[in-house]
């Protein structure tokens, strides 16, 4: 199952406390994707977080694991997670009425 992992930086959590935990979370993101739980994964633009695209058995599965970042253990990121499915939209451009 792959799932869509938006963490956001809380708001009223400053640049100067997240920065000394940058290392630590990306060794943590490093064993999640060396263990191909973390498939793909991205900065937000203005660098307020970070998308990933886990691979898991579940929803709490994943969940258990992105509890383990170093930054959301501190209270630093929320996280919406968010499961997806195949998209089947297609289906439509060959459905015949």
């Amino acid at each position: 199952m792959q799932v869509l992992v938006i963490a956001r930086v809380k708001p009223g959590i400053s640049l100067e406390q997240v920065l000394p935990h940058v290392s630590a979370e990306a060794a943590q993101a490093w064993e999640f994707y060396a263990s191909e739980q973390i498939r793909q994964m991205y900065y937000i633009t203005d660098m307020s977080g970070a998308v990933m695209l886990w691979e898991g058995h579940s929803v709490e599965s994943v969940t258990q694991e992105v509890q383990k970042l170093p930054m959301v253990q501190k209270g630093f990121l929320e996280c919406e997670i968010l499961p997806l499915k195949s998209y089947t939209g297609y289906a439509s451009l060959f459905h015949q009425p």
